[in-house]
């Protein structure tokens, strides 16, 4: 239903050199025709057609045939604002010591009223709130390459409804974290999304 204005979203980005790949997980709807007609106009898009295998395997399979030095995550019903990209690869860039990078996001959807939800900024406060809850919105966040690849992380199939929660927990114990305090993407809330 969204996944048009997500891609066009990711597109239109002022930093321009990434590959987006688009895990398909056996949607029946026109998911795969919608990614297929902007896949003729732009060969950053790689495509991953796979049998409803559930959102943790869609996302290791994507991180597994990702080739860039950064991965960032979106949903296929979220906005990226314009300079999402280039904003969060120049704070890792400047902050070496940084593996995980979030920002705020702006809620948005099946709301009255729209609101923007801020985390934690430095690596003690975002690890602290990870006792009680995900220390980032999944959607926001750009994590290094090498960091998954050294430590093996993956996402964990025993936890379908808090994945997210799971990785952070994981990741937590080798990683630094941080989120850059300024809404970066529109996370949408509908009524069917998975907490």
């Amino acid at each position: 239903k969204y996944l048009h204005e997500t891609i066009e979203s990711v597109l239109v980005q002022t930093h321009t050199n990434f590959e987006l790949i688009l895990v398909n997980d056996g949607s029946t709807d026109n998911s795969e025709k919608i990614i297929r007609q902007f896949q003729k106009k732009d060969n950053r898009i790689i495509l991953k057609n796979f049998k409803n295998l559930g959102i943790a395997s869609a996302l290791n399979n994507a991180i597994q045939i990702s080739k860039g030095k950064y991965i960032a995550r979106l949903d296929a019903d979220d906005i990226s604002l314009p300079h999402r990209i280039k904003k969060q690869v120049k704070f890792m860039e400047a902050n070496p010591s940084i593996d995980v990078c979030g920002s705020w996001v702006e809620i948005f959807g099946e709301y009255d009223n729209n609101f923007i939800w801020k985390f934690p900024i430095n690596d003690k406060q975002l690890k602290t709130r990870l006792l009680f809850s995900v220390p980032f919105a999944h959607p926001s966040v750009m994590m290094r390459q090498k960091l998954i690849t050294k430590f093996d992380l993956k996402y964990n199939l025993e936890y379908p409804t808090v994945v997210d929660y799971k990785f952070w927990l994981d990741v937590s114990k080798h990683a630094k974290f941080a989120t850059i305090p300024e809404v970066l993407i529109k996370y949408r809330y509908v009524k069917t999304s998975i907490s």
